[in-house]
């Protein structure tokens, strides 16, 4: 079952794509769930930095579910599923609760994108911190936001683990998970002990660290301590990347031995058989 659990269109502040354009590219790439996890938050135009207006949110999500109700009827070949995707910031956390609470969701991601007051997944800004610090400072903060993310547990799935070295990879080479395996591996018992699930990200398959979201040893630590719940995205913001290495993801996830992966309705995971 090919899965794509991590799309986003033109209600996210970081997309314009056309629903129908990107559900029918899924179709084509094969996929037979879908997700769409819109960004709850804004983004700071001047900063990039995220903003969360809870009155916002709860009117453009009811326009987004409205509309994917509509496109799943035009679409009947692909199951569309209503999700988000929420970002670590402190002192909206209390806030994203409640929210959360209050929408009918399928399925949420939980990210952390930002590192120091630094938009570490963004190009345009990683180098204010990563021209700073060393790696295992940088690298180190942000697995502790990652735990405390996983802590706080008001999502289902960690969307691309590893992020950090999207950027990371420019200043300091290859991404190396056993560097930092203890911290990764306290993340990891984390989510274990509260169900909560990892993504397979392709974004970055094909430029920036060229490697899928989480490297494939942390897939296997994964495994090894029993995350039950996996599945595949390929975190698009375009048409043309709907899906892209999807097929890729599903092989290697067979190949490292991880048993099925799940789809979500009203926030349920429904594992099935690789």
């Amino acid at each position: 079952m090919l899965i794509d659990y991590h799309l986003h269109n033109h209600f996210s502040p970081d997309s314009e794509a056309d629903t129908r354009k990107m559900v029918a590219r899924a179709i084509e790439m094969g996929m037979h769930e879908i997700c769409f996890t819109n960004h709850v938050e804004t983004h700071d135009k001047q900063t990039g930095k995220a903003v969360f207006d809870p009155k916002e949110a709860r009117e453009r999500f009811k326009a987004i579910k409205q509309e994917l109700d509509e496109v799943q009827a035009e679409f009947p070949q692909v199951r569309i599923k209503f999700g988000a995707e929420l970002e670590y910031v402190p002192e909206h956390m209390e806030a994203l609760a409640q929210f959360v609470a209050d929408t009918p969701f399928d399925f949420i991601l939980g990210s952390v994108h930002i590192v120091q007051s630094v938009i570490i997944a963004s190009h345009k800004f990683a180098h204010q911190l990563y021209q700073k610090v060393g790696e295992e400072t940088a690298y180190l903060a942000y697995f502790e936001l990652l735990q405390k993310m996983v802590a706080w547990g008001h999502f289902d799935a960690v969307s691309h683990f590893d992020i950090n070295k999207k950027a990371g990879v420019q200043f300091y080479g290859p991404f190396q998970p056993e560097k930092y395996k203890d911290q990764i591996r306290l993340i990891l018992y984390a989510m274990k002990e509260k169900e909560i699930g990892l993504e397979l990200n392709t974004k970055c398959i094909n430029n920036r660290c060229h490697e899928i979201f989480p490297h494939p040893t942390i897939l296997k630590w994964a495994l090894e301590i029993g995350i039950k719940h996996f599945t595949l995205s390929s975190d698009a913001h375009k048409i043309e990347d709907v899906s892209q290495h999807i097929q890729y993801a599903f092989d290697l996830a067979k190949e490292l031995g991880i048993p099925s992966l799940s789809t979500y309705e009203k926030r349920v995971p429904e594992p099935h058989g690789i």
